[in-house]
């Protein structure tokens, strides 16, 4: 289905793009990506499932640091859930500007979940190290535990936290991926232009059957995604037991293969 025209010289018509659901756009997806679409699903419910028992635990430690956590929990899935409908409207820098914002979440709630201070900055010649209790200073909305600072300040506590360099990386990398969604630049302007006619450019929302490719491996990156997403939730959920039912927990014998 080729894109509907819009007069953009006509503010009626300009009224009525902006209400539009984009429903065009959406079949197309469905037409040809409803298989990985179902199986992204399948792996986000999975997750969502383990959403209430985080929110009991967090509701039940009653402290504002079990509070953050489980919200900036949440907040992932709910921006994994609004970026792909962005996606799927054809809106690709956004959604891909979103998903910044998940892999963000995902170094945020870690920080958060640290009873203990972490280096948030290294020491300089001139300055000394500093040292925080991360949700404290995450309450008070300083802005040194601002989004775009939190790979890198899980990075630098990777070992205190007990995290594997490997899974720091691959945060790391899924945020470079999406930071070129997050500015303006080649990737914003390319994913305006149709590929397959030459100087067409798109207002709003549309699908581009050439690029079939990159929706295919941005949709398996976010099931990929949402597939070790559970290990790390029962990770968060972990840190809001008391240090006594920790302890216990970790006790326990493991479960026979």
């Amino acid at each position: 289905m080729s894109t509907p025209k819009i007069d953009t010289t006509n503010p009626e018509a300009l009224m009525r793009e902006l209400f539009d659901n984009d429903a065009w756009v959406k079949d197309q997806f469905a037409t040809y990506l409803g298989d990985p679409l179902l199986e992204l699903c399948e792996a986000l419910a999975g997750c969502f499932r383990l959403m209430g028992e985080l929110n009991a635990a967090a509701n039940g430690a009653e402290s504002m640091r079990t509070a953050l956590v489980g919200a900036f929990v949440f907040g992932v899935l709910d921006d994994l859930v609004v970026s792909t409908k962005l996606l799927l409207t054809g809106k690709y820098p956004a959604s891909g500007n979103l998903m910044r914002q998940v892999i963000e979440g995902i170094a945020i709630s870690i920080l958060c979940s640290a009873e203990k201070p972490l280096v948030v900055k290294e020491k300089t010649k001139t300055k000394p190290t500093v040292r925080v209790l991360y949700w404290e200073r995450m309450n008070d909305g300083d802005p040194i535990t601002r989004g775009h600072l939190a790979i890198g300040q899980l990075a630098r506590n990777a070992p205190a936290l007990g995290l594997a360099a490997e899974a720091v990386r691959c945060l790391q990398d899924a945020k470079d991926y999406y930071n070129t969604f997050s500015h303006c630049g080649t990737a914003t302007l390319t994913n305006r232009v149709s590929l397959e006619g030459v100087g067409m450019f798109h207002l709003g929302g549309h699908f581009d059957e050439a690029k079939l490719v990159s929706y295919r491996a941005d949709l398996d990156g976010r099931i990929n995604l949402c597939r070790v997403l559970p290990p790390f939730m029962r990770h968060m959920l972990a840190t809001m037991k008391p240090p006594l039912a920790r302890r216990a927990a970790a006790a326990q014998p493991a479960e026979p293969a």
